[in-house]
């Protein structure tokens, strides 16, 4: 990833609706935001349909955007209104989850890790989207909980609660297998 000024000047230069501005800043994100997106809707080709959405939006309303800020949170919210977009749309529920694995050395330790990453995922998979979400903010994505405040608009004490609740919800579903 680029370092802040280097993003900054790119947000600068596509401000100016220079192409390769805007070329490099989907080259630098398209990835994360693929990622968060397909694990919110778990499906390819949504996923491919969100993802142009946001970036179209993106650079839209970069004009607007404060180059002050930090550039991810902003971007991960216009991916987060998307999403919930899209749920609406479709009439797919929303609400709020989280769990973390250490690593571990040994091969043996490294198999079981995996396994358990596995059954991490499939757990995942299995939440509401918004539990789904704000695990995916918080730990893969690691993002600080002020940051995921500003991409779900929504006040810290209630990242940390949802967070709380929604790692609950996966140890019991880790429990039931």
């Amino acid at each position: 990833m680029a370092n802040n000024d280097d993003i900054i000047d790119l947000i600068k230069r596509a401000m100016q609706e220079d192409e390769d501005a805007y070329n490099r800043i989907l080259n630098l994100y398209k990835g994360r935001i693929f990622s968060y997106v397909y694990r919110m809707v778990q499906n390819y080709y949504d996923a491919e349909d969100i993802t142009f959405d946001i970036f179209i939006k993106c650079f839209k309303n970069l004009k607007r955007f404060d180059i002050s800020r930090p550039f991810t949170p902003w971007l991960f919210s216009i991916a987060h209104n998307q999403i919930i977009d899209f749920f609406r749309r479709h009439r797919i529920e929303y609400e709020y989850l989280d769990e973390h694995y250490p690593s571990k050395d040994s091969p043996a330790m490294r198999y079981e890790k995996k396994k358990s990453l596995e059954k991490l995922e499939k757990a995942i998979a299995r939440l509401s989207p918004g539990d789904r979400e704000i695990i995916i903010l918080f730990h893969k994505e690691e993002h600080s909980y002020k940051e995921i405040s500003e991409i779900l608009n929504l006040p810290i004490t209630t990242i940390k609660t949802r967070l709380h609740r929604a790692r609950n919800r996966l140890r019991e579903l880790l429990k039931i297998g």
